[in-house]
């Protein structure tokens, strides 16, 4: 987005206050500038040198979830979530709270591996105390086998056509099994699976950071790297990466990965879950913000889930409602991500199900983390896991 893009854009705001409607933070605070329609008007005083960037002003951009509920609710058409983006690359600087987050991620730009194998070493040493103080939330321990750790191609004799998996930095270091989950179901479906390890992060934790250049040098260089995979479909179980990938590759690199897909849409496509059964239980589903309202998918998890016999669906109230998880937004802001997540809990063990299934790594762990406060006895699954366990048992 140009400079004089980016001018025009707040001034079309008309402060109609629509935007407010969905807004998880204006919901949960009530404060106007903690809403969209706030930061909308801030960042366009800032623009006009009537604001100075202060640490306060950039806290208040950088309270948005990213979540893209206000997104289709602007009567003008502004795209408020990219908005905020060019409004934190204004104000990075002024945000002090995220200055060890911004060094990590420019240091991790090429040595991924490094920074998460130091973050495991952390994490074994410093988290259960922290954690159990209250001042960190639930963290799954990295893996110390990382599911893309190596260039792996698993061949069929006779294959139905190649797929490849962007695993993204949430199952590649926190979740593997999720990988390896997709890729029995891939291979008992007649598919060769290919796992690449040329793939970098996707850049939308750069871009949240206010790293545009940053998150531009990822976007090429996955763009370059897939670009000479062949493949018919190349698969994400992370809704963050797909949406940044589709929406926001285009916009910072002029470019994309054409085939990208969400897993949900490749189940639906490709049929994969059908005339599977699991063991009995009653299940309830939480829609990923990213996957709701920037993907627009929403009745594809349903469907899968509905289709597996054994399992008895239970719609939550509010499944569309945002967890509180948002990235780090959940350590910056942990009084507000609480307050939300407090109400997703609540929604999910009102429904009696035993099993809440995402399709968001980030929603998983946040879960995970509510449950463990609530003292709720629910299991937390990926929609692959339960394609994965359904098919299995099929089979025996």
């Amino acid at each position: 987005m140009t400079e004089n893009v980016y001018h025009n854009e707040l001034l079309k705001c008309n402060r109609c206050g629509a935007c407010k409607a969905l807004c998880p933070t204006y919901l949960t605070t009530l404060n106007e500038t903690m809403g969209a329609r706030g930061r909308v008007a801030m960042l366009g005083e800032l623009e006009e040198k009537r604001l100075a960037p202060t640490e306060n002003l950039a806290e208040k951009i950088f309270s948005c979830m990213l979540c893209g509920a206000c997104k289709n609710l602007c009567p003008t058409g502004i795209n408020i979530p990219e908005i905020i983006y060019q409004g934190r690359a204004r104000l990075k600087k002024s945000f002090t709270k995220g200055l060890l987050l911004r060094k990590t991620l420019k240091y991790s730009i090429s040595r991924t591996d490094t920074v998460f194998s130091i973050l495991r070493g952390m994490h074994r040493l410093f988290y259960q105390p922290l954690y159990y103080r209250g001042i960190l939330p639930y963290i799954p321990e990295v893996t110390s086998a990382p599911f893309k750790s190596s260039f792996q191609v698993y061949k069929k004799f006779k294959k139905l056509s190649r797929i490849a998996i962007f695993a993204g930095c949430s199952v590649n270091y926190f979740y593997p099994d999720l990988g390896k989950s997709l890729s029995n179901i891939l291979l008992s479906k007649g598919f060769e699976v290919v796992v690449f390890r040329g793939e970098l992060c996707c850049g939308a934790p750069l871009r949240s950071a206010g790293l545009e250049e940053e998150a531009l040098y990822l976007a090429q260089r996955n763009i370059e790297h897939f670009s000479k995979v062949r493949a018919e479909a190349l698969i994400s179980m992370c809704p963050t990466c797909t949406m940044f990938i589709r929406e926001h590759y285009p916009d910072i690199a002029g470019n994309t990965i054409s085939n990208l897909m969400d897993v949900n849409e490749f189940f639906i496509k490709y049929d994969i879950a059908k005339n599977l059964e699991i063991a009995p239980r009653v299940v309830t589903y939480h829609d990923p913000c990213h996957l709701r309202h920037g993907l627009g998918i929403t009745n594809e998890p349903r469907q899968i889930l509905k289709g597996i016999k054994g399992i008895n669906y239970v719609e939550m109230q509010h499944a569309d409602e945002c967890c509180g998880f948002a990235g780090f937004f959940s350590l910056y802001f942990k009084d507000i991500s609480r307050h939300i997540g407090n109400k997703k809990i609540h929604n999910i063990a009102a429904t009696a199900a035993d099993t809440v299934v995402t399709s968001c790594p980030g929603c998983m762990m946040q879960i995970e983390n509510l449950k463990r406060e609530a003292n709720k006895k629910i299991n937390v699954k990926h929609i692959v896991e339960v394609v994965d366990e359904a098919m299995r048992t099929s089979v025996e």
